[in-house]
Parts: C-alpha cells; sequence; structure tokens
C-alpha cells in the first residue's frame, strides 16, 4: 500500500502518463517473467508424495474459469468485461500474500504452498492467455498459438517447467541475477499501479463491476473451495487450497491489462479495495478452515 501511495505521489509531483508505459513493459518483458521463473524454479517437485490436491485445485479453477467465461458471454458481456472477470476472478494473490501469510501459519508446508502458486501461475499463462489470445484473433488458429508462445510471461512457466521436469540445474550467476531482476518487480509493479491510480478515471467508471469482481473474489472463490474442504474432510493441505483461493486481487491483471483487452481502472481499484477488505475475510477462513 505504501509503494502504490509513493507511486501516487509520483504522479502528482513529477511523473506523467508515460512513466506507467515504460515501467509496465519493463514489468512484462523483463521483470514479472523473472519473478515466475525464480518462484518455479525454487519448486521441490521430489518432496511430494500425494498430488491430488494438485487436481482438486486444477478442475476447480477450470470450472470457476468456465462458469464465468461462458456465462458472461451469453449474458452480453463486452469481450473486455469477460476478459477482466475471468482472470481477475479466479488468479488471487497467491504469491505476494499468500506464500508468506500461510508459511507463516502453516510451518513445514512451504513446499505445498509453491506448488499452488506454481498451479494458478500455469493456468494463467496457458489456458488464461489462451483466452486472452483468442478475445484478441477472435478465431481458433495456429496463429493463436504461436504469439502465445512468443509471450515472456508464459515463456518464463514453461521454460521452468522443462528445467524441473529434466532436472536441470542452472548455474549460481544465472540464477542469482534472475533473483535480482525478480526483486524488482513487485515494486515496479507497484509504483506503476500508484501513477495509474493517479489519473482522473471517467465518471461513468461502473462501480457494480468492481463490486461484483471484489464479492467473487474475496467470497465467492473461497466458499467454493471451502464447500469441497468440508466435503472431503478437510486437512491442512486442502486448508491451504481454501486460503489461496481466498487471497485478495492479484497485480497481475493489471499488467495483462496493458496488452489484452481487459478494463485497467476497473481492475486497478478492485486491487486496492480487495486487498482492505481482506483484511477482515481472510481471518474469516483462516477461522473456518481451523488454522488457528
Amino acid at each position: 500500500m505504501l509503494i502504490i501511495a509513493l507511486g501516487y505521489i509520483l504522479k502528482k509531483t513529477i511523473a506523467d502518463d508515460s512513466w506507467t508505459d515504460v515501467l509496465n513493459k519493463l514489468a512484462v518483458y523483463l521483470l514479472f517473467p523473472a519473478l515466475i521463473f525464480s518462484g518455479m524454479m525454487k519448486v521441490k517437485v521430489n518432496t511430494f508424495n500425494d498430488f491430488s490436491f494438485i487436481y482438486v485445485n486444477f478442475f476447480l479453477l477450470l470450472f470457476v474459469i468456465a462458469i464465468l467465461y461462458f456465462g458472461l458471454k451469453r449474458l452480453g458481456f463486452s469481450k473486455s468485461l469477460v476478459n477482466t472477470y475471468v482472470i481477475v476472478v479466479f488468479f488471487g494473490n497467491v504469491g505476494y500474500l499468500g506464500f508468506p501469510i500461510l508459511s507463516s501459519l502453516m510451518h513445514g508446508f512451504e513446499g505445498v504452498v509453491s506448488m499452488h502458486i506454481a498451479l494458478y501461475t500455469f493456468i494463467l499463462f496457458t489456458i488464461g492467455i489462451a483466452i486472452l489470445e483468442f478475445s484478441v484473433h477472435q478465431k481458433l488458429s495456429f496463429s493463436i498459438a504461436t504469439d502465445a508462445l512468443k509471450n515472456p510471461l508464459l515463456i518464463s512457466v514453461l521454460l521452468s517447467i522443462f528445467l524441473l521436469g529434466f532436472k536441470i540445474k542452472l548455474p549460481f550467476e544465472i540464477l542469482k541475477t534472475i533473483d535480482i531482476l525478480a526483486g524488482g518487480a513487485t515494486p515496479i509493479i507497484l509504483l506503476s499501479l500508484g501513477i495509474f491510480l493517479a489519473r482522473e478515471f471517467p465518471k461513468d467508471l461502473e462501480y457494480r463491476h468492481i463490486a461484483g469482481l471484489v464479492f467473487l473474489k474475496l467470497i465467492v472463490m473461497p466458499m467454493l473451495f471451502f464447500g469441497y474442504f468440508l466435503f472431503a474432510g478437510g486437512g491442512d493441505v486442502l486448508s491451504i487450497s481454501v486460503l489461496e483461493a481466498s487471497m485478495p486481487i492479484a497485480v497481475t491483471p493489471f499488467i495483462l491489462a496493458q496488452i489484452y483487452p481487459m478494463k485497467k481502472e476497473l481492475i486497478a481499484i478492485s486491487i486496492v479495495i480487495s486487498c482492505f477488505l481482506s483484511i477482515v475475510t481472510l481471518p474469516i477462513f483462516i477461522f473456518l478452515v481451523g488454522v488457528v
């Protein structure tokens, strides 16, 4: 919040709208791919014996994506609104907030948390990117796949999966360099968001959609996972699934809105509101799953 506020102050003093464009391009093409790659490379695949929670999360997330995508298209929503709802609701702040919060609450489950983050990231930059690319081209073609494969965010996911799958270790110097770049992703993205929020938004901004995005992300998403949690008899691993689903709206959709048809204004305001409201909603779900 303080970094976002700093970006707001910069816009009111020395920054202009061109800063947002430069910072977002830096984040999309260099820093954020480094962040994704760095996080994925730290996943310890060989520490897992039971991957059932991965399958459960995968199908629940696909269910959310499908319901939103086909349901909102049937209701006549514009492609930018459909894209916004689909990406914002299913992909929460599972990394920036999810990892430190859950690691502090559940010691010894850092690997499980990392696998959740990897799954969300993989779905976003495969299925999510495919949906966004399709909304641009409006038809299924080989060019959609080739355009998606040029996306540096997806490249970082696929490359890290390849290296993990074949147990290839990169030299320390390369990994350290990537970690340094990854460390700059969060402040750059948050500064850009603060500068963007300082602009004058349209007076006809659809606040009902902001309320809808926040409600679906903070209430409906975790309740869906909590329902399965109760059905399956609970457990620590599924508790993590519920809590990751209850995280507020992530900054990543705001970055994707720079290159795909999405509602940047709605996303920017929803990020801030959901972060503040999660101070109330997140402890409720922590209590419901019995972590504390």
